[in-house]
């Protein structure tokens, strides 16, 4: 038996995978520090650097998240390490909780957002998977100790849907190597460049990006880049091609690239714009101001929360609010400064304050306790 089972599977996916690296070294510390016993699954092909204490469970069969291999692979790793206690870091429900073998399983979970039982026009789910979404999240709320939320805006949206969600806000740091010097030789591009980071599916609003950009395009010089920050660029809305390859040689698409390349991808950038309709925190523009370069974010109370004063914002759904922003700070290098020089500020400021620590310590009194 152990103290806490936590699932790292989904380390190099965008989003949930900056999350489970930037958490698991303060888990494996505080841990030690409490001389408690920590497992931690992982997929065969993204195997993280772990300290000697912690116990490694390597999952060789692929189980996607949100599916039936998922809830089988779970169900096998409960009945395999009897853990006290389960963290699971994004919303979907182990069902195994529910055998009575394991009631006494002190459950934990991390909720990065609400969008699964959003509004299709919002959130691009048909009715079916928001109602997955619902029940998932009712059940979390019903079984864990603690939900996690990397922001209070998630937590608000959360105890709408329940109000009694037992909720701890950990904000997510960015990790320290963003705001060391990145090597200019490494970036794909070269030139000017508007740089979009993140997946392409319906939340993320590209094609109001691509539509903002097509508006001002002739009068720049800088091309539009779009990025995949983890494990590719992936589909999700099928509007996003058509659109980038009516520019041309003007939108360049990348999928995977490795950390390095990314930093100097970002570092390079004159903008950095993140158009999204909703988002639970929003990485990649902190990740922009800490490489010093200026950041464009949409006018979201998630967005707000985490990007503060050091962004300029726009309504998402405003295409001609968009292109005068891009348009204005494209063509103005001063004043483009003085944003990025407000997101260093923000960024340096709002790091100093954030730690994992406070999660990863009420979990192990949690399961020191017993859950009393």
């Amino acid at each position: 038996m152990v103290d806490l089972l936590f699932d790292a599977r989904h380390i190099r996916q965008s989003g949930i995978g900056t999350y489970i690296g930037t958490l698991l070294p303060q888990l494996e510390e505080t841990f030690t520090d409490r001389g408690m016993s920590l497992a931690v699954l992982v997929a065969e092909h993204a195997v993280p650097t772990l300290g000697g204490a912690t116990e490694v469970v390597v999952e060789r069969d692929v189980a996607a998240m949100y599916s039936l291999d998922e809830q089988r692979l779970w169900n096998r790793v409960m009945d395999r390490l009897r853990p006290k206690g389960f963290w699971v870091p994004h919303y979907p429900f182990p069902m195994a909780a529910l055998r009575p073998a394991n009631r006494k399983t002190l459950l934990f979970t991390t909720v990065h957002d609400t969008l699964h039982v959003m509004e299709k026009e919002v959130s691009g789910h048909n009715l079916a998977r928001r109602r997955y979404a619902r029940t998932m999240l009712n059940l979390d709320v019903r079984r864990c100790r603690r939900i996690f939320t990397p922001s209070h805006a998630t937590a608000s949206s959360l105890t709408k849907i329940a109000l009694d969600a037992p909720v701890m806000v950990t904000p997510i740091p960015v990790d320290d190597e963003w705001f060391l010097p990145a090597d200019s030789r490494l970036s794909p591009v070269r030139g000017r460049y508007i740089l979009y980071v993140g997946n392409a599916k319906w939340h993320k609003n590209l094609p109001l990006l691509l539509g903002a950009y097509a508006d001002v395009a002739q009068h720049i010089p800088h091309k539009l880049v779009i990025a995949g920050s983890g494990e590719a660029l992936r589909g999700g809305d099928e509007r996003v091609t058509a659109l980038a390859e009516q520019q041309g040689d003007r939108v360049q698409v990348l999928g995977r690239l490795d950390f390095d390349t990314l930093r100097s991808l970002v570092a390079g950038a004159d903008l950095l714009v993140m158009p999204s309709l909703h988002e639970g925190a929003g990485l990649p523009p902190i990740e922009a101001m800490a490489s010093h370069t200026a950041v464009l974010a949409s006018d979201i109370p998630a967005l707000r929360e985490t990007c503060g004063d050091g962004a300029a914002y726009f309504d998402p759904r405003d295409r001609g609010a968009l292109a005068t922003l891009l348009r204005n700070y494209c063509d103005d290098d001063a004043e483009r400064d003085r944003l990025s020089s407000r997101g260093w500020a923000h960024v340096t400021a709002r790091q100093s304050g954030l730690s994992f620590r406070p999660a990863t310590e009420a979990v192990a009194d949690d399961l020191a306790t017993g859950g009393r």
